[in-house]
């Protein structure tokens, strides 16, 4: 296969980097039809055919850093607050999980218990033995 070149394909993240462009211009190119993708990402040939040349990191603008910056701190800031829910969910259930097991434990006693028939004698003024007073 001398003379072929296979170009790599990449993702819509990577094309926003390889190419300086935002992200709402990779998107708006994709939609009209003037980049296309295939089901594995986009073809580093086609990204090179509509927008040329790649950009290298030091001849992005301010603007493009600064807007890649905020868009990127903002996806982090929603995944931190999302993790963090999920983790007050997740202790939230240990929690009530915990008490149940402390409850099935305490049932699981008093059942052996009482198989085992370790359970103290009523005392005399409980309420069965007053029933039964009264009525044998």
């Amino acid at each position: 296969m001398k003379g072929t070149e296979i170009m790599s394909i990449v993702s819509n993240k990577d094309a926003i980097r390889l190419t300086g462009k935002s992200h709402a211009t990779i998107y708006r190119y994709l939609k009209n039809g003037k980049l296309s993708r295939t089901a594995e990402g986009i073809d580093t040939a086609e990204l090179l055919r509509v927008f040329g040349p790649f950009v290298s990191d030091d001849t992005k603008s301010e603007t493009d850093i600064s807007v890649a910056d905020m868009y990127q701190k903002e996806n982090s800031d929603t995944e931190a607050k999302m993790l963090k829910e999920q983790i007050e969910m997740l202790k939230s259930q240990l929690s009530d999980t915990k008490a149940q097991l402390e409850r099935s434990q305490e049932k699981e006693d008093k059942l052996f218990n009482l198989l085992e028939n370790r359970l103290p004698a009523p005392d005399e003024d409980s309420v069965v033995n007053r029933l039964k007073k009264k009525f044998l």
